[in-house]
């Protein structure tokens, strides 16, 4: 089983119709979308969707089924977006808290030399307030 053909069963099951499904979400023929819905419900082993001239149904199976394809789809999608984090330098986080309305002395001339030595490093530097003060 592969991921497209979740996809494939997912569009048809949402929109009602292979035709549809093949023209609007999938931007394939529908023969080649019907043969692959097939193939998927050879490869699972029951029915998944009914056919008619008004469009297809869900089986009972279909519908089991439908809940767990999401499923898949979105785990697969976390997992590709794991790691393509994981692929990214890690970045260093420096952090430092104060009392409101002591910083206007000190903070403005440790903001230029951090971000000095952060650059000289290759590493940015967060800014997670408006520094409107200067």
């Amino acid at each position: 089983m592969e991921l497209r053909h979740l996809r494939y069963f997912v569009a048809v099951a949402e929109e009602g119709s292979l035709t549809l499904a093949a023209e609007k979400r999938l931007h394939t023929a529908q023969p080649s979308l019907s043969r692959q819905i097939r193939d998927l419900e050879y490869e699972v082993g029951v029915a998944l969707l009914t056919r008619s001239v008004h469009g297809v149904e869900l089986t009972a199976a279909g519908r089991a089924f439908l809940d767990h394809a999401r499923l898949a789809l979105t785990q697969a999608e976390a997992a590709a977006e794991a790691a393509r984090r994981a692929a990214q330098p890690t970045r260093q986080i420096f952090a430092i808290g104060f009392l409101t309305g002591q910083e206007v002395e000190w903070l403005p001339r440790h903001q230029h030399s951090s971000r000095r030595a952060a650059q000289h490093r290759n590493q940015g530097l967060e800014r997670p307030f408006d520094d409107a003060r200067r």
